[in-house]
C-alpha cells in the first residue's frame, strides 16, 4: 500500500499501543515577586515605558552610469583590420564622456591572438551533386565561405584601450562573442578579467557591484540578454522575466541590456512585432523590454541594429532600444545614420530613482574612433524616432541632450526641431 502522508503511520502505531500514559506533572504556582523600592511613586510619569529602538535606516548612494553600443577595436580576420599604433587614440576623443561608477559597452568579437573560425564556412555540398575533380598537384583549395558573413578576432594587445578610455564593464551577450567558439569566449574572458574589466552576458554570469559614498552604499546588478544559447535568451519572454525577478530582491538597482533586433540602414524604427534578420529571429523587443521592467528592471538599454533607435518610458523606467555602433574600426558600415552614435549617461538618486538621463552626441567615421558631434545629429535623430515610434510614451530630449519623461517634456515645452544631417565631416 502506498502511503501518501507518513504521519498517518505514526498515528496508527500510537493507537495500537496498550501502555498506560505516564502521569502528567501538575503545574506549580510561580513564586511571588517582591516589590522593588525604586524611590518613585507608582503613579509618577517617570515610569513611562522606554521607547522602542528606532529602526536602522539604510543609506543609499547615488549611482552614475554610462552606456554605449557596439565596440570592435579591430580584427585580424579582415585586410588592414588592425588600427596602427595598437589603437592608441582610437577612443581618446570620447573619453571625457565615458564617466561614471559603471561605464558599460558591448564588445562585439573575440579577444584572441590565435585560432580560426568556422562560423562563415559554406555548408557541404548535398549528396548527389556534381563534385569538381580532385587535382593531383597544386595548393590545397580553400573551403568556400558564405557571403556577407563576418567573424572577428581582436588582438589582445588592443584590450588595454578599453580600460584607458574608462570602461569598467563589458557585455558579452551578442552574436559575435561566439565567433571562435567556446575557446574564443574563454580567451575573451581571460583578457578582460586580467585588466580588471567586469564581465556579464554569458549564461550564468551577472555582474553585481557595490557603489559606496561615505556610509552610503548601493548594490547594482547588470544582466545581459541576446538570442543565442550561450546567453540569457530574450526570445523566451516568460523566462527572461523570471531571471530578472530572481535577481531583483538581492540588489538595489537592476540594469538590463540586450542585443537584438534587425540590422542596417532600414532598422532605425522599432517594430511593433517580432523582428528577424533573414530567417534568424531577433526578438519581440517592445513586449520583451516591458516584460522585464514589469519583473523589476530599473532601465533597459539595447544594441544590435547598428543604428540608433528611439527611446520610451514605461512605468517611469527608461527603455533605449539601440545605442548603435560606438567604436567599430573594421567590418562595420558607418556611413550615414550608421555613423551617428552617442553615450547614454544615467544618474540614480539616493531614492534609487532615475534623476538624470542624458544623451551625449557622437559621430564615427571609417577607420576612426568616436568623437563629439558639434551638430548633435544623435539628439535630433533619437528625438524624431522616439516620437514617431512611441507617441505618448516617447522620451523627450532637449537641445542639450537631457532625456525627460513625457510629462516632464510637456511641462517644460521644449521641442527639438528635426534636423536632417548631411554627410559626416572629418574633424579638424
Amino acid at each position: 500500500m502506498r502511503v501518501s502522508h507518513p504521519w498517518l503511520v505514526l498515528t496508527v502505531a500510537l493507537g495500537c499501543a496498550r501502555t498506560a500514559p505516564p502521569p502528567q506533572p501538575q503545574p506549580q504556582p510561580a513564586p511571588r515577586a517582591e516589590p522593588v523600592d525604586t524611590g518613585v511613586p507608582p503613579d509618577s510619569p517617570l515610569l513611562e515605558p522606554a521607547p522602542a529602538p528606532a529602526p536602522v535606516s539604510r543609506l543609499y548612494a547615488p549611482v552614475r552610469l554610462a552606456f554605449v553600443g557596439d565596440i570592435n577595436l579591430g580584427t585580424e580576420t579582415l585586410p588592414d583590420g588592425v588600427p596602427p599604433d595598437s589603437g592608441r587614440g582610437l577612443l581618446e576623443r570620447a573619453r571625457p564622456s565615458l564617466v561614471g561608477d559603471l561605464v558599460v559597452g558591448n564588445f562585439e568579437g573575440v579577444l584572441a591572438d590565435t585560432g580560426s573560425s568556422t562560423k562563415c564556412l559554406a555548408p557541404p555540398a548535398r549528396r548527389g551533386t556534381r563534385k569538381e575533380p580532385v587535382k593531383a598537384r597544386g595548393p590545397k583549395p580553400q573551403p568556400a565561405t558564405r557571403p556577407n558573413c563576418y567573424a572577428f578576432r581582436t588582438p589582445t594587445m588592443l584590450a588595454p584601450r578599453l580600460v584607458e578610455a574608462g570602461f569598467t564593464h563589458m557585455n558579452l551577450a551578442n552574436n559575435h562573442a561566439n565567433d571562435l567558439g567556446p575557446a574564443g569566449r574563454e580567451s575573451t574572458d581571460e583578457a578582460l578579467l586580467a585588466l580588471g574589466v567586469r564581465l556579464y552576458g554569458p549564461l550564468g554570469e551577472i555582474s553585481v557591484d557595490t557603489v559606496r559614498r561615505g556610509e552610503s552604499l548601493t548594490t547594482v546588478a547588470l544582466v545581459g540578454f541576446a538570442t543565442y544559447p550561450y546567453a540569457y535568451n530574450l526570445l523566451d519572454i516568460e523566462r527572461s522575466a523570471a531571471v530578472v525577478d530572481s535577481i531583483r530582491p538581492g540588489v538595489d538597482l537592476l540594469l538590463v541590456t540586450f542585443h537584438g533586433g534587425t540590422e542596417g540602414i532600414n532598422a532605425l524604427h522599432t517594430s511593433e512585432a517580432a523582428e528577424s534578420l533573414g530567417r534568424e529571429p531577433r526578438g519581440d523587443l517592445r513586449r520583451w523590454a516591458r516584460a522585464v521592467i514589469d519583473a523589476g528592471a530599473d532601465a533597459v538599454i539595447g544594441h544590435g541594429p547598428h543604428v540608433l533607435r528611439g527611446m520610451e518610458f514605461y512605468r517611469d523606467r527608461l527603455i533605449a532600444y539601440s545605442l548603435g555602433n560606438f567604436a567599430t574600426y573594421r567590418g562595420f558600415n558607418v556611413s550615414g545614420p550608421r555613423g551617428i552614435t552617442a553615450v547614454l549617461q544615467l544618474e540614480f538618486s539616493e531614492e534609487r530613482r532615475l534623476q538624470i538621463a542624458r544623451l551625449v552626441p557622437m559621430m564615427q567615421l571609417p577607420r576612426q574612433g568616436p568623437f563629439p558631434d558639434p551638430d548633435s545629429a544623435a539628439i535630433s535623430l533619437v528625438q524624431r524616432l522616439s516620437a514617431e515610434d512611441f507617441g505618448a510614451s516617447a522620451a523627450v530630449i532637449t537641445r542639450s541632450g537631457e532625456i525627460l519623461m513625457p510629462t516632464q517634456g510637456k511641462e517644460r515645452d521644449r521641442r527639438i526641431p528635426t534636423i536632417h544631417p548631411g554627410p559626416p565631416q572629418r574633424p579638424e
